[in-house]
């Protein structure tokens, strides 16, 4: 009994602030000073990510024999194909296998273009070959990418398991992971570079998690604050403020509202719509990408559209309190 005692201490104090806990606690405060029972309605399970069957493209894939290349010591193509076929090159990550599909189009390029340049004809024999292997491994490339993106753990992680505490600071670097998200998208192009930064890029998206955070946050306001306000409604519309005059519980109401809602939930807010503000290009690019799998399109969509449920939640809370605080005189300014 008492270890079952001390686990649950354990879990709830480990378990991370998030929007929802102010949202509980915005309802209980304002029900002890109205003496009523006031509930936010339960949270909605919010859309989970895509299992892996969903999201995982199979790019076609070529066996190619390379005895006859050894002969050309100036072609790196070689070396990367017997790289490929090393243990360790079979099960590389999708981001690493797509630095290789980049780098095997650079070699098979080059090569090509050693090779026309060529007098042997038993060489010039292996151009036409070489040109229907690059061309086959450029139409693959894309689905490449999309396993990077989608499938990463980094980016997974980044999708669907959210770090909600991040998102209650001022240190929340919005621009930032843009930035690298911009990147990670630049590499649908074989042809840009920064080939090397790429781990170090997904290594930070997958630290900060900063997507998944926001579209939580979105979805519990989204679900949770319209009950809240439809309850509020006729209670407050109903508190007295004799003559336009504040009373002792109008002040105290509005001191609720300002320490819950004005100091927590819409800082809060703010970065919800910087985010969503600042990356709605990029992703609706992902959405219009057909490179990317439907059910990633799919997800993006439905996050998006609960930022605009999210969006009216917040708008209807917030003329409520206006319209309580102009018929009481009162100003949503700290109190005391």
């Amino acid at each position: 009994m008492l270890y079952t005692l001390w686990l649950l201490v354990c879990i709830t104090a480990c378990s991370p602030h998030q929007v929802s806990d102010d949202i509980s606690e915005y309802s209980e405060r304002l029900g002890r000073v109205l003496d009523t029972g006031l509930t936010a309605a339960e949270e909605q399970p919010a859309p989970d990510y895509p299992q892996r069957e969903m999201l995982h493209s199979a790019p076609a894939q070529l066996d190619i024999n390379l005895t006859r290349f050894y002969q050309l010591q100036q072609c790196e193509l070689g070396n990367l194909v017997a790289e490929r076929n090393t243990a360790l090159g079979k099960i590389q990550h999708y981001s690493q296998r797509l630095v290789y599909e980049r780098q095997l189009l650079a070699a098979l390029s080059d090569c090509i273009s050693f090779v026309s340049q060529q007098n042997d004809e038993a060489v010039l024999e292996l151009l036409s070959t070489m040109q229907s292997w690059y061309a086959t491994k450029q139409a693959a490339y894309p689905e490449h990418w999309s396993n990077m993106l989608v499938l990463s753990d980094e980016t997974r992680d980044a999708f669907s398991r959210p770090q909600p505490a991040q998102l209650f600071t001022d240190t929340v670097d919005i621009a930032g992971q843009l930035t690298l998200f911009r990147q990670l998208d630049s590499y649908l192009s074989p042809d840009n570079g920064l080939e090397l930064s790429l781990e170090a890029q997904l290594q930070v998206i997958g630290a900060t998690r900063l997507p998944a955070s926001v579209w939580q946050a979105q979805h519990q306001i989204a679900t949770r604050l319209p009950t809240l306000t439809a309850q509020l409604d006729p209670l407050l519309a109903n508190t007295a403020c004799p003559d336009g005059s504040a009373t002792e519980q109008a002040n105290i109401l509005r001191n609720v509202f300002y320490l819950f809602f004005i100091e927590r939930i819409q800082p809060l807010g703010g970065h919800i719509n910087d985010f969503n503000y600042q990356f709605a290009p990029l992703l609706n690019k992902w959405r219009e990408e057909e490179a990317l799998p439907e059910s990633f399109r799919t997800f993006l969509t439905s996050q998006q559209t609960r930022f605009v449920a999210y969006q009216q939640a917040m708008q209807d809370h917030v003329k409520l309190w206006q319209r309580f605080l102009g018929r009481c005189h009162l100003s949503p300014t700290a109190p005391g």
